[in-house]
């Protein structure tokens, strides 16, 4: 049955145009992430302006609201682009013990579900009070708005999680809050997404987000932890690091010893975070106040079949005349002796 390409020009009353064929023409220009349904949309929220609740005391305020909501009642239902007025809603009184309520937008169309209703709103929905409570179940096409943490009473005022995805108009990078909001339908290859969270730029290959690009970190501390040292105690004991690209770290680990070590197990210190198996790495560094000579060169290594976030060995030069490399252990670490290892690894 062939229909009408939106907009000839209108002669004689030719063409018309009812909601649905409208609705599924202006569902072009919407996100397809996350339905199969090719008059589908990704119901959302417009991310700018920040959250579209808030809550003070027990008064939670639905802000201006401007979403896409696809109830799905069928795959050619399409869209609806909604706006919404303030408006407030009043938390129920708390029970002796705690409850969470939802909030959703829904949409109402007798064309369409048969409710005998025209009209798009937000619901508040009560859950049940428990020890350890549930949020009330998502009528089905509904989009979720945010959960009001209610206290059992006397425990003080209810809190706000605002959990509405977020939406724009396709052909742009998708805003997403976490990586759990991620569309895994309506995607295809090349389309591109930012995660809040992470402060990541992701890409869809055709079977899974990759990682791209992503905010490099200021500079953490760290204590790096020693293991197989014996006795030894430190007077300083500190890092640094920075995640400077994808999965790519570049940090400091400085110690200096007050008490010597002892025994004759290898020595090992931790990273900031986990290691990459895949290979052995190796990041270099110094140590002074050896015996004799009191400045050599030393490694820090990860093994491919270590584990978490531990540098496997500390090799340092042995100082014979070969200049041979040993295993550092805890008698090796004199009182007063400094050591800095300094370099990248990649991240597991």
């Amino acid at each position: 049955m062939p229909a009408d390409p939106l907009f000839i020009n209108e002669s004689g009353g030719s063409p018309e145009y009812n909601a649905a064929e409208l609705r599924r023409a202006f569902g072009m220009l919407a996100s397809k992430a996350g339905t199969i349904d090719r008059f589908g949309a990704r119901s959302g929220v417009h991310p700018a302006g920040g959250p579209a609740l808030t809550l003070s005391g027990t008064t939670l305020t639905v802000g201006h609201l401007q979403a896409v909501m696809y109830p799905a009642a069928s795959s050619t239902q399409g869209p609806y682009l909604v706006q919404l007025p303030q408006h407030t809603w009043s938390v129920p009184a708390a029970a002796a013990q705690p409850r969470k309520d939802l909030v959703v937008l829904r949409v109402y169309d007798n064309d369409e579900d048969g409710s005998g209703q025209r009209t798009a709103d937000t619901e508040y929905l009560t859950g049940s009070a428990a020890p350890s409570p549930s949020e009330p179940s998502a009528p089905a096409g509904t989009m979720r708005l945010g959960v009001i943490d209610v206290p059992a009473s006397g425990g003080g005022n209810p809190t706000l999680t605002y959990v509405a995805p977020w939406t724009v108009a396709t052909g742009g990078v998708l805003p997403v809050r976490t990586a759990a909001d991620l569309p895994t339908t309506g995607v295809y290859e090349g389309m591109y997404a930012d995660v809040a969270d992470t402060n990541q730029l992701v890409r869809w290959s055709s079977a899974a987000w990759d990682v791209v690009a992503e905010v490099p970190t200021a500079y953490n501390t760290y204590t790096p932890a020693f293991s197989g040292h014996g006795s030894a105690s430190f007077s300083t004991l500190t890092g640094r690091w920075k995640r400077i690209s994808y999965k790519t770290v570049h940090f400091i680990a400085y110690w200096v010893v007050s008490t010597a070590g002892t025994g004759t197990g290898n020595v090992t210190i931790t990273a900031p975070t986990s290691i990459d198996r895949t290979v052995r790495q190796s990041v270099m560094g110094n140590l002074e106040g050896a015996a004799s000579p009191s400045l050599r060169h030393v490694a820090a290594v990860s093994f491919t079949g270590g584990t978490g976030a531990v540098f496997d060995r500390l090799r340092f030069d042995s100082g014979g005349s070969t200049n041979s490399l040993s295993n550092l252990t805890g008698a090796d670490l004199a009182s007063g002796m400094l050591g800095v290892i300094q370099g990248i690894y990649m991240e597991a």
